[in-house]
């Protein structure tokens, strides 16, 4: 049996979506929107970067490059045309945002203060960059050689779990407090 295909967003309803996600999450990454809008079934990756690109032409987005990433926040026009096309918007749709947001907030904010991705190189190694960020700023990163991917897509995974307490581990350890006397 075929799917019944779901009705297609309009172009003003794509972007009204995209401007109320970003009012709603606040800062985020172009991945991390992605995985908002995909995980939460809202719209398509290509919906969105055509939203997201006719939102910054006119000003009502705003991108800042990052990291293999970019941020993206509303504008105070954006404001604007949110408030006016608001109602233009599925309102099933629009509450679906509201619902998830809150969780996909805090996840977007430890991914942003405690990032880690896996890069291979050309050889056998897999480095996990891991990081501790505090207002855009790096406080530690450790670069990790590992054998394996799967050895380093778990470090990478449990790297928000650990990173607090291995930044005080090595900064009590470099501080010399533990040492014996």
């Amino acid at each position: 049996m075929t799917d019944i295909p779901r009705h297609r967003l309009g172009e003003v309803e794509r972007k009204v979506l995209t401007l109320h996600s970003l009012h709603t999450l606040g800062e985020c990454g172009n991945l991390q929107l992605i995985s908002f809008m995909v995980e939460n079934d809202i719209m398509n990756y290509f919906d969105l970067q055509t939203a997201l690109g006719d939102l910054r032409d006119a000003g009502q987005a705003a991108r800042t490059p990052v990291e293999a990433d970019y941020l993206y926040q509303i504008t105070p026009a954006g404001e604007e045309a949110l408030r006016m096309f608001l109602p233009r918007a599925p309102a099933s749709l629009m509450q679906r945002v509201d619902a998830a947001a809150p969780s996909f907030r805090q996840r977007f904010h430890r991914e942003r203060e405690m990032p880690a991705r896996i890069v291979h190189d050309e050889g056998n190694e897999y480095h996990v960059n891991m990081q501790i960020v505090e207002q855009r700023m790096p406080l530690m990163s450790i670069d990790v050689s590992l054998p394996t991917a799967e050895l380093a897509a778990r470090f990478r995974d449990r790297w928000v779990g650990a990173a607090q307490d291995i930044y005080e581990y090595i900064i009590g350890r470099l501080a010399g407090e533990g040492d014996k006397q």
